[in-house]
């Protein structure tokens, strides 16, 4: 089935949603329609994010406990030592955009550490007392604004599922980049569209 403009204005729109380190030295990558074992979800987003902060004060006379850092004093302090441990966050995006879309059994293939639907905010009202406790909603206002309503819960994946959902996701890359869909604009008109070889 043709997916309808709405939907494809919300997916386009999601390839910019606020992603969960405000750093430019984070990585994200996303791909649409990725099997994901119990069907497909309408896109899936794979990002750094801190998994563990074991950041600590180094002032020899700091009286803060490590479990309780940061407070409000430490902020700009030079004695803060930043210690991160990165991990991969797995978010699934569900585009439901009518009511039956969203009762229908299709679609609601949530295995992220964090899984939302994505619905035009006219449908909140109509679906809210239907989702269920740990997933969260994002709406979508038009001109490719989106803005959570309801966080998600945070769920572990299992490695050997993260492994698959990449390689999945990874198979729906290569292809489109192959097809012309990843790659607009070739800068260069000497050379392919896929860049050297």
């Amino acid at each position: 089935m043709a997916e309808s403009e709405l939907t494809k204005e919300i997916k386009l729109a999601l390839r910019d949603y606020a992603p969960q380190m405000k750093s430019k030295m984070r990585t994200i990558r996303w791909a649409e329609e990725v099997d994901v074992g119990t069907g497909y979800v309408d896109a899936i987003r794979f990002e750094d994010y801190v998994e563990r902060d074991d950041s600590f004060c180094a002032r020899p006379t700091c009286k803060i406990d490590g479990r309780e850092y940061p407070c409000k004093d430490c902020t700009g302090c030079v004695f803060i030592r930043r210690r991160y441990e990165l991990g991969i966050l797995t978010t699934c995006f569900e585009i439901k955009i009518s009511k039956s879309d969203f009762k229908s059994h299709n679609g609601h293939n949530f295995v992220g550490n964090r899984n939302y639907y994505v619905i035009p905010k006219e449908l909140y009202k109509q679906i809210v007392d239907l989702v269920p406790e740990d997933v969260g909603i994002i709406l979508y206002h038009g001109h490719r604004c989106l803005i959570k309503k309801k966080d998600s819960a945070h769920k572990d994946i299992d490695q050997s599922d993260l492994s698959r959902f990449l390689y999945n996701a990874l198979k729906k890359w290569a292809d489109g980049y192959y097809r012309g869909d990843i790659v607009d604009h070739n800068p260069n008109p000497t050379l392919p569209a896929h860049g050297p070889i």
